[in-house]
């Protein structure tokens, strides 16, 4: 653990949420229900061929409407996605997962993926990183002289990269790669946490740090990391929604 995050322990309230609940119910089974028409009409605008899928009510699997997805369905393979590239159409998903969850900071967007300076393929340079998160469950290093340690994804942001290395099981330094998320990291800097409060502007080296902290605090805690960074978020909305109604809301346990 980095030196700066020694004596740092989690709240009590993250300790009981988090003793209260399981993975496969609360972290696999996180759903977001996303429009699968919005998706898969810009996907076609921009000539991606790829088309994204969800389930109805009933589990079934559908390609339109408001349709299910979740945190499990987020796995390269995933039979939600048709598209000839399987980690270019797993990335998508992500940001249609994230952009879809009521508790996440993000907004519907389809990331623009295409290099603006390629020679050949425009979609080339991404597809490469994308595999060798996918095949080799590391970050590729980064081309150049890349300030921020992450390769180059063009269109791509940290929170985003987050998810997909989580779906592709990346891991960094023995520890699987988790998500970040704005409100997570808020909860974070408001609890104590001594680090540049803007996920957008993480280097690989903070986010790192990151991932070191929220492995220590589910050792200490019993339980997984992902448990830990739902409650960062989660606890986020409840102070929020706190404020604004003055009724204390889940996960409190302030």
């Amino acid at each position: 653990m980095h030196l700066l995050d020694d004596g740092f322990a989690p709240p009590e309230a993250c300790v009981q949420w988090c003793r209260a609940r399981v993975y496969p119910l609360h972290v696999l089974d996180d759903s977001a229900h996303v429009d699968l028409d919005w998706w898969n009409h810009h996907l076609r605008e921009h000539k991606h061929e790829i088309v994204l899928h969800g389930r109805d009510l009933d589990g079934h699997v559908v390609d339109r409407g408001i349709a299910v997805v979740q945190r499990n369905d987020l796995q390269l393979g995933s039979e939600l996605v048709e598209s000839a590239h399987d980690a270019l159409g797993l990335l998508f998903l992500c940001a249609a997962w994230r952009s879809a969850h009521r508790s996440r900071r993000a907004t519907r967007r389809l990331p623009d993926v295409f290099h603006p300076h390629a020679d050949q393929d425009p979609l080339g340079r991404i597809k490469q990183v994308l595999d060798r998160c996918a095949k080799d469950k590391r970050v590729p290093e980064p081309s150049g002289d890349a300030w921020s340690g992450w390769p180059d994804m063009p269109g791509v942001g940290v929170p985003l990269m987050a998810l997909f290395m989580w779906a592709a099981r990346v891991r960094r330094h023995g520890v699987r790669a988790q998500l970040i998320d704005q409100h997570g990291v808020s909860t974070l800097i408001h609890e104590g946490w001594l680090e540049e409060p803007s996920v957008s502007g993480f280097t690989l080296r903070r986010y790192d740090r990151y991932l070191q902290l929220l492995s220590g605090w589910a050792m200490q805690v019993g339980t997984e990391p992902e448990l830990i960074e739902m409650w960062l978020v989660q606890r986020w909305n409840a102070r929020v929604h706190e404020a604004r109604s003055g009724a204390r809301a889940e996960p409190t346990l302030f």
